[in-house]
């Protein structure tokens, strides 16, 4: 007797889930997301990823929303980072970001999620919630641990975390993602520098004291 309509397989589940894996290492290689091209690099058929995930867009949703767990560890570093000074720490945070966006594959998650997301407003949604805010609320968590620790004076640590992380996340889609490296060169390392020490001139605790505005000195020299 045949499966009643509508009931799925035994083992649909974990098989949709290898294959969301199997589509997220794809992507991680070349950034294709082509039903076709997703298909071939799986060794699987066109209509079997359909069965499985009703189109290209489910598909690179499915991936986006694995990728998010491999993300997670990288993301509790950086918000667990030690907090002993504010420089340092947002320093070190954002060469993480820098790290592992070149290293990790983690600027091929974001620039496939921003492709793909623009065109289907599902994919967006699971970009934005899985990947991006994850992301700018680690960020925010350091933030909050340096306000805590009245390393940084109070700030709204929302629009802090999109203050640091914007100008980095723009500057490495410009070099790597579209290939602005190779048209203008730009030095990211040292863009870092001049992002924290702006923050940090407009945020160190106690930077209105004289004390404090002695320790923003020290940061641009």
């Amino acid at each position: 007797m045949g499966r009643p309509k509508g009931k799925r397989s035994p083992g649909y589940a974990e098989r949709r889930q290898e294959l969301a894996r199997r589509v997220f290492q794809t992507i991680l290689e070349d950034g294709n997301t082509s039903l076709r091209a997703m298909a071939e690099r799986t060794a699987v058929s066109r209509p079997t990823l359909r069965h499985y995930f009703g189109s290209r867009e489910g598909a690179v949703n499915a991936a986006l929303a694995t990728a998010a767990c491999i993300g997670r560890p990288h993301q509790e570093r950086l918000a667990e980072l030690p907090i002993d000074d504010a420089r340092t720490t947002l320093t070190d945070a954002l060469r993480l970001l820098v790290m592992g966006w070149r290293d990790l594959g983690v600027g091929r998650i974001h620039e496939v999620g921003l492709k793909t997301g623009l065109e289907d407003e599902r994919t967006a949604r699971t970009y934005v919630s899985d990947i991006l805010e994850p992301l700018l609320q680690a960020v925010e968590r350091l933030l909050v641990r340096l306000v805590n620790a009245e390393r940084l004076s109070p700030l709204d640590t929302r629009q802090g975390a999109l203050m640091l992380v914007s100008p980095v996340v723009m500057a490495l889609l410009h070099q790597d993602g579209l290939g602005g490296g190779g048209i203008r060169p730009l030095g990211i390392e040292s863009m870092v520098d001049t992002i924290v020490d702006a923050f940090c001139r407009a945020h160190v605790a106690g930077s209105g004291t004289q004390e404090g505005r002695e320790l923003v000195g020290t940061l641009g020299r």
